[in-house]
């Protein structure tokens, strides 16, 4: 398993172009063999768009091997339903997994 800790890309996560630039960043270094899961430890702000992007530029690398850590970030609680009621993909069902597993968790 593969971490990803979004804070090497800022405490402030914002913008489609933000996104995609993590996610060119972080690519060199990833097996798309090997599940990830992602950290949003330290991350004070996650935009819809932003989270967007590099999501689907990972799941589609990885074909959706991708686990959300659990989180109390409001900023990513309020972001990750709009990704799950807006696709229909492997991001859709890495959110609504993310989303389950922390409601679980309350």
């Amino acid at each position: 398993m593969q971490t990803i800790q979004l804070k090497k890309f800022g405490s402030v996560l914002v913008s489609r172009p933000a996104g995609l630039e993590a996610f060119n960043a972080i690519r060199p270094q990833l097996n798309p063999d090997v599940p990830i899961q992602i950290d949003f430890d330290e991350v004070l702000t996650v935009t819809p768009s932003w989270l967007d992007e590099f999501l689907t530029q990972l799941t589609d690398y990885n074909g959706g091997k991708v686990d959300l850590l659990p989180t109390n970030n409001a900023s990513v609680l309020a972001a990750l339903p709009v990704l799950g009621e807006a696709r229909k993909d492997f991001v859709a069902a890495t959110v609504l997994r993310a989303i389950k597993r922390m409601k679980d968790l309350e």
